[in-house]
Order: structure tokens, then sequence, then C-alpha cells
């Protein structure tokens, strides 16, 4: 078993995460603890023991240097502020993604809103679309809708594709690794769910309520199986197993400071296949899909910024749910279910801090990648794949990895 610290602290943090799990279930019937690779058992009953553990790690991993000092120091950090807030200590919202994500709450400026409506005002062109936005928004939908019940259909047809690219282009997993079953649900939240269930396997769900087009399942299907959340689970199993992944990061778990990290991966994952570059040479994708999926991308990080906007004027700026409800349609574009969906995401008490998450883990991840040279896209994958990162140590890793300054957050960079 490979340790950056003495065992009994290595196990010690991984007791944390999952008492923290404990308490979220407990409090607010939400898993936070998504994966764990480990034979650690949750023993920390209470906050008070929570904290005391915390502070104990926080002692013995004062000194240790290096990327494992960085990436725990900012591990407990975000488990601190993360138990302050489920116990109810009034933090600033903008406190608290800081200190649990290490990511700023910045309304995203008009500018930036600009920028991405010209992208997928141009890419409904390209694919031969005309009028307004909003006209070319709803023809291009109306031509691409997939009726309900045939969203599981369509997301099987994906997921055998998906995976072939990710072991030609992307990661090796192991041989074991596969998606048992993909079911459609109502009700929920959010679009689609990844659950890992061990020893190299996991399930996908699709939320059913809200509209599908194929480009967007497409992008939503490579973000929950490969190359994004089933092979990100099933590559850190497999790196445990092996003994290439430290006990001390053999878990993942929501709101802390590698959520970035792990939504920002599948957000980007069908560029990684290069479904969207016609200059790639994809089996079973054409350039006319690589261009509707290119338009997909676009479209999804323009209501972004605006569900986004909704989250901080929500939790930041005092805004009610109406009135945020009524700006993501509104200004967004946004179908009424959607904006209630993603309502009921960032204000939940527990997913309010994680939803920031897939905003700036995009443009970290989709920056970094589009910025790394082809002879350096292997090492890119290390680092995203068999290294465990904070925000802050991935900006410096990628920093490193270019030999410059990396502006992560640069939503001007056509990615």
């Amino acid at each position: 078993m490979k340790l950056w610290t003495e065992q009994e602290t290595g196990e010690k943090i991984v007791d944390i995460t999952l008492s923290l799990n404990e308490q979220a279930m407990h409090l607010f019937e939400t898993e936070v603890t998504t994966a764990s690779y480990s034979d650690v058992k949750a023993t920390l009953k209470t906050f008070d023991e929570i904290g005391s553990a915390i502070e104990e790690v926080e002692k013995a991993v004062r000194t240790l240097e290096g990327h494992p000092g960085e990436y725990l120091r900012g591990m407990m950090n975000g488990f601190n502020y993360f138990a302050r807030s489920m116990q109810g200590d009034k933090i600033p919202y903008d406190e608290l993604i800081l200190n649990i994500q290490q990511l700023p709450s910045t309304l995203i400026s008009d500018e930036q809103l600009e920028h991405a409506k010209e992208l997928v005002e141009e890419s409904l062109t390209n694919i031969g679309y005309s009028g307004s936005l909003a006209e070319k928004v709803s023809a291009w939908k109306s031509d691409t809708i997939i009726a309900p019940e045939e969203v599981v259909n369509v997301a099987e047809n994906f997921r055998e594709l998906s995976k072939k690219g990710t072991l030609n282009r992307v990661i090796e997993l192991p041989k074991e690794d596969g998606v048992d079953w993909i079911k459609p649900i109502r009700g929920v939240f959010w679009s689609g769910y990844s659950k890992y269930t061990g020893d190299y396997r996991g399930n996908l769900t699709f939320n059913i309520d809200r509209p599908w087009t194929e480009p967007i399942l497409a992008q939503i299907m490579t973000h929950e199986a490969y190359p994004g959340h089933q092979a990100f689970y099933c590559r850190w199993d497999y790196e445990f197993k092996n003994g290439n992944l430290p006990l001390e990061a053999s878990y993942y778990m929501i709101n802390s400071p590698t959520n970035a990290l792990f939504e920002g991966g599948p957000e980007t994952a069908l560029s990684f296949l290069g479904w969207d570059d016609v200059e790639e040479e994809t089996e079973g994708i054409s350039d006319e899909k690589k261009m509707q999926y290119r338009a997909a991308r676009h479209f999804l990080d323009y209501q972004r910024m605006y569900m986004t906007n909704a989250c901080y004027l929500y939790n930041l700026h005092a805004m009610t749910k109406e009135e945020v409800i009524r700006y993501m349609i509104n200004e967004g574009g946004i179908t009424e279910i959607e904006a209630n969906n993603c309502f009921r995401f960032f204000s939940h008490p527990v997913q309010k801090t994680y939803y920031p998450s897939y905003y700036y883990g995009r443009w970290m991840i989709g920056n970094a990648y589009a910025q790394t040279p082809k002879n350096l896209r292997n090492e890119y994958f290390k680092i995203l794949y068999d290294t465990p990162h904070t925000t802050e140590t991935f900006v410096k890793a990628i920093t490193q990895l270019h030999d410059k300054e990396f502006d992560a957050f640069n939503t001007f960079i056509k990615i």
C-alpha cells in the first residue's frame, strides 16, 4: 500500500471522509463520499470527533513537503469548512467556495456571456441554422430531439464507442471495467448520474423529465461514462489496488478541493475523444456529427454560465428563488424544467457548495487540454487521471507542464 504519511494518519484521513459522509447521510440524506477503495471504515460518530481528527491530521501534515503536503493541507482545510457548513455555521458563501473548493465566486460578466453567445451563434450557423439565437436553438433542438423512451437506447449506442475511444486515446482501463446498466429516472434535479459500484463496475441513470437531444446526450454520456466519471472511478480503483494511488487519496468526496478536476475532466471528456474536432481521425463519428457536438458544447457552456450566475445571485446576492429562476429562463433561454432542477441543485444545503465545480472545472480542465501540445498529451492525462490534485496543485502542475503561467479560468479561449 502506498502512503504519503504514517499509516495511522492515512487511515484517519479516510475515516474523516467516510464519517463526514455518514453525517451528510444522517442530516441531509446525501451521499458525499461517492467512492472509497480501501478497507478503512467510518468510526467518528460526532462532529466534535471529526474536528479533533482533522486537527490531528493537520498537525501531522503541517511540515510535509512537496505535492503531498500541499494536497493534504488543502484537503484538511476543505474538510474543516465543509464540516462547519453542515453544522450550520454562518459562513459567507464565497468563503465556503474558496476554502472548500479553492475557487472564486465572481459573477460571470456580460462580456464573457456575450463571447459565449457568439460561439453558440457561430457553431449553429456553421451547421445550417439561421435567424435569431432563440430561433436557431429552437430549430436545432427540434431537429435532434430524442423521445424520453429512446434516451437509454441512444446512450447505449454511445457506451462502447466512447469506451473504445478512451482506451485508444486517453487511458488504459482494466479488462474487468464496465457499465452494467443504464436506466431512466424522473423526479431528480440532476441530468445524469454515474454510480460506481466497486470492482471496476458502475451504473448510469439519466433524468428523462428534462428534454434530450442527441448532441447534448453525447456530451452527457461521455461525461458520465467514458472517458468521464466511470473511467475516473475505475482508473483510481485500479491505481490504488496496484500501489500507485496513496491511501490518503483513495476516495472521492463531494465538497473538497478535488471537485473542479473531477467535474472538469468529464465536462471536457468528449473533446478528449476528438469527437468535436474535424481535424482528428475518429472511428464512427462523422464530421457532421462533430459539428453538432461542437455546437452542443458551446450551448452547454453558455447555459452553464447563466446557471452559475443564478447560483451566485441566490447564495451570495440575496436574490429570491423566483427571481433566479426567471433570470435563467428569460436571460439564459433555459427551459422551465431545467431552471427549476438547477435551483434545486444550488439551493440544496450540501450540493450548493458543489455546484460551482462544473463551471470552473470545465474551464480549468478544458483550457489545460486545449493548450497542451499533442506530444505532451500523455503527460497531461497522467496529471489528470493518475495524480491526486486539488484545484491549486493542478494549476501548479499545468504551469510546470507548459513552462509558463496557466490562466485556468480564461473563458475567452476557444476550447
